[in-house]
């Protein structure tokens, strides 16, 4: 009887060591790398200029307070302090940044990951936000649609005042 029950207790014996040890693997306080979804973006600008750059990291480790991006388009590094749900920070282009795209990167949790990016490095007098394009076409949308407006609310009442006039 007992060759009979002892390969399920030596099986038994395996398994709980094997469950034992994953385990000890899961819960280990920080994650060895960012969440696959973590990213990192900086905002166009011209040469000379400020860019934000923000990191948002799901799997954000609760003692890392900042995070510094690098780039070689940066005067130097970009220190990001974390605001709640991610982190954010500026940096100021080099004068000397050729226009075109531009790779930056954020090393994070303790030095374990590193992500990287692509951005772009605007024409110099160029802001590169392309703001003001938008709010040039968003008031004269609005200054059309409103004078459209004003123009169907007067042709109906031309039309009911000949309506009720007949």
């Amino acid at each position: 009887m007992f060759r009979a029950i002892a390969p399920t207790i030596a099986t038994t014996w395996v398994l709980a060591a094997a469950g034992t040890s994953v385990l000890t693997v899961s819960e280990s306080s920080a994650p060895p790398e960012s969440a696959p979804s973590a990213t990192l973006s900086v905002s166009t600008g011209a040469p000379g200029s400020e860019v934000e750059a923000t990191w948002l990291d799901e799997w954000r480790d609760a003692e890392e307070r900042t995070v510094t991006v690098r780039s070689d388009a940066f005067e130097k590094p970009a220190l990001l302090t974390f605001t709640g749900r991610q982190y954010t920070g500026v940096a100021r282009l080099r004068a000397d940044a050729e226009p075109g795209e531009a790779r930056a990167q954020v090393i994070s949790h303790g030095g374990k990951s590193v992500k990287k990016a692509n951005f772009r490095v605007g024409e110099a007098g160029n802001s590169g936000s392309g703001a003001f394009p938008w709010v040039v076409g968003g008031v004269g949308g609005a200054v059309v649609l409103a004078a459209g407006a004003g123009f169907l609310v007067r042709a109906r009442r031309r039309k009911g005042a000949g309506a009720g006039g007949n």
